[in-house]
């Protein structure tokens, strides 16, 4: 990863009560944070700041959404999936990197700092081997 490369984080962002909503922006701009510090790239996690702007609820907000979010994707030199689950929006995330090529990572947090892990093609569709990397 170059400094200049533009990197896609993928989280959770959606919760039951808007407080967990609240918290999965956190983590996110958190993930960002950490991964453009880390690795000297430039990762935006645009689920971080849109909520404060567009309401999920209201279909066609949601859906302006996420097609700013993908076309940040689209931009991007590579996918870093974030967290202990894959929410139905992450899918579509991890689908349409691997449609276009872009490669995918696993953010591993620890004691030690943040390290990343290449996902395969193969593994971008088993959950549990992606969130299993996130956790381990």
């Amino acid at each position: 990863m170059n400094k200049n490369d533009i990197v896609y984080i993928c989280s959770p962002l959606s919760a039951t009560t808007k407080e967990g909503i609240r918290q999965n922006m956190e983590k996110a701009a958190h993930y960002a944070r950490l991964v453009s510090g880390t690795f000297g790239c430039r990762a935006i996690a645009p689920h971080s700041f849109l909520p404060e702007y567009l309401d999920d609820n209201i279909p066609e907000e949601r859906e302006a959404g996420l097609a700013f979010g993908l076309s940040i994707l689209k931009l991007s030199k590579a996918i870093v999936v974030c967290g202990s689950r894959i929410s139905s929006g992450m899918r579509g995330e991890i689908r349409l990197a691997g449609e276009l090529n872009i490669p995918a990572y696993a953010l591993i947090e620890g004691a030690g700092g943040a390290a990343m892990v290449r996902i395969t093609q193969e593994e971008r569709t088993d959950e549990v081997q992606v969130c299993k990397r996130n956790i381990s």
